[in-house]
């Protein structure tokens, strides 16, 4: 799974996720340059890693038992209805995003600062992509599905990422279940063969 840490951030992708419409935004040449620049600074500085965690879906009434970990949603129900497997995954790209967009806050650089806030989105949703599209290649997958989406409650975010053993990547959580860094993602996934 090495291969899934090759981020490649593109262009177009962070000008999507900034809000522009690929098909109707035109961009003038200085913004895009210094868009281009910040991704080349964002490639050099990301900090890609991520955990994963497999068990055998067992059921008790109606909640989903992962190990020690329990789920009472129905979303989730359904989603791994069909599914003997279970993936849960957190990746990130690492605290020096955060460290960067927090000083070009600091430094009253608003624009730059979102823009690395968008490169930095566009990395982790790359390297979560690619951990779910190298288990796909194996396995017939469901959907991946977060806490905090449909009605499984993000307070469960805690026990989740305590059962994917986050911490030894260095993610955290507040007391509001904000992960720490910034750029990371969390979820699960079934599988279904």
């Amino acid at each position: 799974m090495d291969k899934v840490l090759n981020i490649k951030i593109k262009l177009e992708d962070v000008l999507v996720r900034m809000g522009a419409n690929k098909y109707r935004t035109k961009i003038n040449s200085g913004l895009e340059e210094i868009i281009s620049d910040s991704i080349a600074v964002v490639q050099k500085i990301i900090q890609p890693k991520f955990a994963i965690s497999i068990a055998d879906k067992q059921i008790d009434g109606k909640k989903i038992l992962l190990d020690n970990f329990i789920i009472c949603s129905k979303d989730i129900f359904k989603l791994l209805k069909n599914s003997k497997k279970v993936y849960g995954i957190v990746a990130t790209a690492g605290i020096a995003i955060d460290q960067k967009v927090n000083l070009l806050q600091k430094e009253k650089e608003t624009t730059l600062a979102y823009i690395y806030d968008s490169i930095g989105s566009v990395a982790v949703e790359q390297l979560i992509d690619n951990i779910c599209n190298e288990i796909k290649k194996t396995s017939i997958t469901t959907m991946r599905f977060s806490p905090g989406y449909g009605d499984w409650p993000i307070n469960n975010q805690k026990e989740f990422l305590k059962w994917l053993a986050a911490d030894k990547i260095g993610v955290s959580l507040s007391e509001t279940f904000q992960m720490s860094p910034r750029k990371t993602v969390s979820a699960l996934l079934g599988v279904e063969n």
